[in-house]
C-alpha cells in the first residue's frame, strides 16, 4: 500500500551554491558552525533564536557527521508553508555544508501538532541529502550529462559507484524514467519554472507508485531524500507491494544508516508529546 507523508508542503532545498539565494527582508541572520558548536560573536534575540534553533538539531541527529560538514547555519522566513528548509554545500567537494531553516515553519515551540511534526519532517529530510550528497559519496566532476551505465551525476558532482544515491538510482530510476526527468529538466527547468513544475508532476503522475510523495519525483535526490525521511519516521515495510515501499526498506542493507535511523528516533522522543 502506498505511505501517505505526515504532511503535505513543498520543501525545497538547493544544491551546488554557497550563496544560497535568500532575500535580505527575509534573512534573519547567519551563524558560523565549529565541531557542532554556533559561535555567538555579539549576544542577540536573532543569536538566542539561531542557538535554540541549533541546538535542536544537534541533539537530533547523528553528532560525528554533523560535527564533520555543518560549518554554517542561515536562519530565514518567507511565510508560512513556503520554502521550509535546504541545505548547500559551502565548497567544491562538498566537505563543508550550510543549513537553512524558515523559523516560520520549523518551530518546535509550536502548539499545532501538524507543525512540529513538520518541523522533524524537515529536519530528517535535510539530513538525508547530507548523508547522501557528501564528499564520502559524490566526487568533484566536470560532467554534465547523464551516460547511460555510468554514475548519477548530480549538481555536486560524480556519485561514487557504491554511493547510496548511484545504488538508488540503478536500483530505481531504471528503464525511461532517469531520461524522462533528464529531459524535463534541460528543456524546462532551466527556463520556465511553472512548465517545469507541471511537467514534474505529470512524471509523477505517470509513475505514482514509484514515489513516496509527489516531491519525490522532482529529482534524484530529492527521492532519496523523501525516501530516507520515511525510512527514519516509519516502520519498516515487512510486505512491499510497490516500488516506493522498497525505496523505504532500501536503506536497511546499510549498518551505518540503521543506526543513524535508531539514534534519531530516539532523539526525537523529547519533541514528539500531544
Amino acid at each position: 500500500m502506498k505511505i501517505k507523508v505526515l504532511i503535505a508542503f513543498l520543501l525545497t532545498s538547493y544544491f551546488g551554491n554557497p550563496d544560497i539565494p535568500v532575500p535580505k527582508d527575509k534573512n534573519i541572520g547567519e551563524w558560523q558552525i565549529r565541531n557542532g558548536v554556533l559561535l555567538e560573536y555579539t549576544k542577540t534575540p536573532q543569536t538566542d533564536l539561531a542557538q535554540y534553533n541549533w541546538n535542536i538539531f544537534y541533539t537530533i541527529f547523528p553528532k560525528k557527521i554533523t560535527q564533520k560538514y555543518i560549518k554554517r547555519l542561515v536562519l530565514f522566513t518567507d511565510g508560512e508553508d513556503e520554502k521550509t528548509g535546504a541545505l548547500g554545500a559551502l565548497n567544491e567537494n562538498n566537505s563543508e555544508w550550510q543549513l537553512l531553516i524558515d523559523v516560520t515553519d520549523v518551530n518546535f515551540k509550536s502548539e499545532s501538532g501538524e507543525r512540529r511534526a513538520q518541523s522533524i519532517y524537515t529536519l530528517v529530510h535535510e539530513f538525508g541529502h547530507l548523508i547522501t550528497l557528501n564528499n564520502t559519496q559524490i566526487k568533484p566532476s566536470r560532467k554534465a550529462n547523464q551516460q547511460p551505465n555510468e554514475p548519477y551525476i548530480t549538481i555536486e558532482g560524480e556519485a561514487l559507484k557504491n554511493s547510496y544515491i548511484n545504488l538508488f538510482v540503478s536500483e530505481f530510476w531504471t528503464g525511461s524514467l532517469l531520461s524522462e526527468w533528464d529531459t524535463i529538466q534541460k528543456k524546462y527547468c532551466f527556463t520556465e519554472s511553472k512548465r517545469c513544475f507541471e511537467k514534474l508532476y505529470g512524471l509523477y503522475q505517470e509513475n505514482y507508485t514509484d514515489f513516496l510523495t509527489d516531491y519525490a519525483a522532482e529529482s534524484p535526490e530529492e527521492d532519496i531524500a523523501e525516501s530516507w525521511t520515511a525510512f527514519v519516521l516509519h516502520d519498516k515495510i515487512e510486505d512491499p507491494e510497490t516500488v516506493a515501499e522498497l525505496k523505504m526498506n532500501f536503506f536497511y542493507q546499510f549498518p551505518e544508516l540503521v543506526q543513524y535511523r535508531q539514534i534519531i528516533r530516539k532523539n526525537l522522543r523529547r519533541y514528539i508529546y500531544d
